[in-house]
């Protein structure tokens, strides 16, 4: 008889909750800090209000990740529960303390039945995971085989995205204000993508119509056919989000195209409108 086996996702995996719900995964929130006040991400604030919150201060909201402390107590209620084992697929070392504290979580509790599982990804690629090593469990695979079928699938992820303002960078310190100001008044749009668990800047364009266009042409580059999901994230940009999703399932027809909202985790740092184009190979 296979064990019971938990699936428990980084709340960044930006997974809407029907689809949470629908596939059993449990959830790890990280937390959005505006001042005193702490409210765990997508759960307890929505990108609307994210923004509006955003928008009343001068400084950048903080991120953090659960303290072990929470993490001990989700492991130990899903133990309780009937779970043999758990599997907890974070958002990337690279760019938060979230898989050090599962992993410090997992050991005050007992590392024998938690496997922490690093995405080195966020939002939809993260995600991704979670829900197929949930259709590993549905499958009685047992936890050796379902983290390396993860690691296997985790190599087929990618993310490219651009921000549409520069102020969110200026905020966190990322780019001076002279540098903001210049870069607003010539419109440039930076590229990223995440690259051995980090968002790394890989170049930048003059406005953002031709930052759409750059992620066009990543998707056209990278030869994907329908064993590929995608999934556009955006911070409240569903316009341009619809326009790119039309043009990709034009390269790819019969591909599935997904429109999600970013991490709030990340839009701390790239703000309202950025989009991004992100993928994983799920068959």
């Amino acid at each position: 008889m296979s064990k019971k086996i938990a699936i428990v996702a980084d709340s960044s995996g930006s997974l809407p909750e029907e689809v949470l719900k629908e596939h059993n995964i449990h959830t790890s929130y990280l937390m959005i800090i505006f001042g005193t006040e702490s409210y765990q991400e997508f759960k307890e604030i929505t990108p609307s209000k994210f923004l509006e919150l955003s928008e009343a201060q001068q400084e950048l909201p903080s991120t953090s990740q659960p303290s072990p402390g929470v993490t001990v107590e989700l492991y130990e209620s899903l133990l309780s529960d009937g779970y043999d084992e758990i599997i907890h697929i974070t958002i990337s070392s690279g760019l938060s303390g979230a898989y050090q504290s599962a992993l410090s979580a997992a050991e005050m509790v007992n590392p024998d039945k938690i496997h922490v599982f690093d995405s080195e990804s966020v939002a939809w690629p993260q995600g991704a995971l979670a829900i197929e090593a949930s259709k590993m469990v549905n499958q009685g695979l047992d936890s050796p085989e379902i983290i390396e079928k993860l690691n296997v699938l985790k190599a087929t992820q990618h993310i490219s995205a651009s921000v549409k303002t520069l102020e969110n960078l200026r905020k966190g310190g990322r780019l001076s204000n002279a540098s903001a100001v210049i870069g607003g008044v010539l419109q440039i749009k930076p590229i990223v993508s995440m690259i051995n668990g980090k968002l790394e800047a890989v170049g930048k364009v003059r406005t953002f119509n031709k930052a759409i266009a750059t992620l066009i042409e990543t998707v056209k580059n990278a030869n994907l056919d329908t064993t590929y999901e995608v999934a556009i994230m955006h911070m409240q940009n569903l316009e341009d989000a619809s326009t790119l999703k039309s043009a990709i399932e034009e390269i790819v027809p019969g591909i599935t195209v997904n429109i999600l909202p970013l991490s709030l985790v990340v839009s701390v740092h790239v703000g309202e409108g950025t989009i991004g184009v992100t993928w994983i190979k799920t068959s």
